[in-house]
């Protein structure tokens, strides 16, 4: 039976919601002034706040662009072929149908009237043109995982050697184009994976030489873009300012102007009372601190929600560095991971255990966990002749002070057991730069999951993008490929919950928490919000009262 998705199911990696605003302060309006940049007709514009500060905006590599603020930036303005609303319920955006008859073969329709910014239509040689540059084996890129059912790629996810276009794609014209998986999978995980996929122009890049890519000066000012929004200024580490894009294939934005402003996160909570915010974003990318959300919801201009995500902080273990398994279970050992919920996020946040969080419905419920037991940490480091004089650095990010304080208990949960553990902050794309060099020891961070069961592959799979452990295991590269290639449910939550117990078992990473996503947005904002998914679909349909 032939099928056709208009309205489907899947779940974005990331947490997305967007923005409010009201009047500046007078320190913004005297830098408005300076700058051209802050200022608009009353109600024209929505201001968001964010913790972490892009690098650039390159949707080809999330890394390289200061991971979820970027990502949470560049959703304004980059389309996908289609985008997720909810939970198992996603949408068409780029294209106007996604028709499959064999879960194989694919064939995608772009919609006659998506346009770039610079009038040049959205076509199927765009979206062929981005997914060979991610495929391309010189092309610095954290989308791999996005495409890896592709047919005709090798186990990295790339193009075999001599090679230098897919195989598996085939533009009919330039509004259609067919996609061809290496087996027959479950849609889900397909339409999963390309919601993440963000198209870019090939009119603009094509030039390019992919192993230069990220250097390309269009992603410090993309500005031939697809989304509801068009891409202003970036007033380095301050705000990002966005404008409507009056020729949106959707519909033009209702709001004028979208100022994203980069901030630590207790900072928030002033300027959410203020009006100065008209909302944070969230779980990812700007979370109010836990231990100050009480407050929040006293204040009466805001409407509060909060939510369980997919989305955890855990410790990565550089494993070249901690080789022996014995050690890294001694380290989870060391750990109060409750005290840490109980004293920083007091009814807005949960214990985590392995790769699936607790609201995932493949987490297996009885997953190996590590309760906090010092005693047995120092006996399994005796054991396994730790070295007890080695320093070892924990990297803590700044901007999140729930994380930054669970920073400074981890730490003196490792002294306290013997080990000479230093603690040092960067801000995250610092961080993010030494994860992905491998410049670390133990580093706390953040990690979200797909609704699909391989989403965790983006970061546990040997060759992932996101595997800054250096974590190699054929066991769990195996199961993931069983996991791929099953459509049965039931068979495949057998697989994955040998997987995140395997996961467990090596200990490349120790998961510590799960905060809940805490929403606060203006009362006076008519849209849907800091949500899990869906926000930057319906952001051109937002309104002020």
């Amino acid at each position: 039976m032939k099928k056709t998705y208009k309205t489907w199911g899947l779940i974005s990696l990331a947490v997305l919601m967007l923005a409010g605003c009201s009047k500046p302060s007078a320190t913004e309006q005297g830098s408005a002034a300076a700058t051209g940049s802050m200022t608009g007709t009353a109600g024209s514009q929505l201001t968001v706040g964010i913790t972490n500060p892009p690098l650039m905006f390159n949707p080809i590599d999330s890394d390289g662009s200061g991971s979820s603020g970027a990502v949470f930036i560049y959703r304004y303005f980059f389309d996908s072929l289609v985008k997720t609303v909810g939970p198992l319920d996603f949408k068409m955006a780029l294209a106007e149908s996604f028709t499959t008859e064999d879960n194989q073969t694919y064939k995608i329709a772009i919609r006659n009237n998506a346009n770039w910014t610079d009038g040049k239509p959205v076509t199927a040689q765009d979206v062929e043109f981005t997914i060979n540059l991610i495929v391309n084996p010189k092309t610095i890129t954290t989308q791999r995982s996005a495409i890896f059912a592709l047919d005709g790629l090798n186990e990295k996810g790339m193009l075999p050697a001599g090679q230098d276009k897919i195989s598996s794609i085939k533009v009919i014209d330039d509004k259609h184009l067919e996609l061809k998986t290496s087996k027959p999978v479950d849609p889900n995980l397909l339409y999963e994976r390309l919601s993440d996929l963000l198209i870019v122009p090939k009119h603009v890049l094509e030039s390019a030489d992919p192993a230069t890519l990220n250097q390309n000066p269009f992603w410090r000012n993309p500005n031939v873009t697809s989304g509801p929004y068009k891409f202003v200024k970036y007033e380095n580490k301050s705000y990002v300012e966005l404008a409507a894009n009056e020729n949106y294939y959707r519909g033009a934005p209702k709001i004028a102007k979208v100022f994203v402003k980069i901030m630590p996160a207790s900072n928030m909570v002033a300027q959410l009372q203020s009006g100065e915010l008209d909302m944070n974003a969230a779980q990812g990318s700007g979370n109010i601190p836990a231990s100050e959300w009480k407050t929040v919801k006293t204040f009466a201009n805001l409407r509060t929600e909060e939510q369980q995500t997919r989305r955890y902080n855990s410790i990565e273990i550089n494993m070249e560095r901690f080789p022996d398994k014995k050690v890294r279970q001694a380290l989870a050992y060391a750990i109060d991971r409750q005290m840490i919920v109980d004293q920083l996020m007091p009814g807005a946040g949960e214990l985590q255990d392995g790769p699936y969080s607790n609201s995932h419905p493949y987490h297996d419920k009885n997953v190996k966990s590590y309760g906090f037991d010092p005693e047995k940490a120092k006996q399994m480091l005796k054991e396994a002749g730790f070295d007890m004089n080695k320093s070892i650095e924990l990297i803590v990010p700044t901007g999140d002070k729930t994380r930054e304080m669970a920073g400074n208990i981890i730490q003196q949960n490792f002294q306290a057991i013997g080990l000479k553990v230093k603690q040092v902050n960067f801000d995250f794309p610092t961080t993010v730069s030494r994860l992905v060099k491998g410049d670390f020891d133990l580093t706390l961070s953040s990690f979200g999951s797909l609704m699909d069961p391989d989403g965790p592959a983006t970061v546990y799979r040997s060759t992932a993008a996101l595997n800054d452990m250096r974590y190699k295991s054929k066991t769990v590269d195996d199961l993931f490929n069983r996991g791929m290639n099953e459509t049965d449910k039931d068979k495949r939550f057998q697989i994955y919950k040998e997987l995140q117990n395997t996961i467990q078992e090596d200990v490349p990473l120790i998961t510590v928490y799960s905060e809940y996503n805490l929403i606060a947005i203006s009362k006076s904002v008519e849209g849907k919000g800091g949500v899990t998914d869906g926000m930057h679909y319906s952001v051109n349909e937002w309104y002020r009262k």
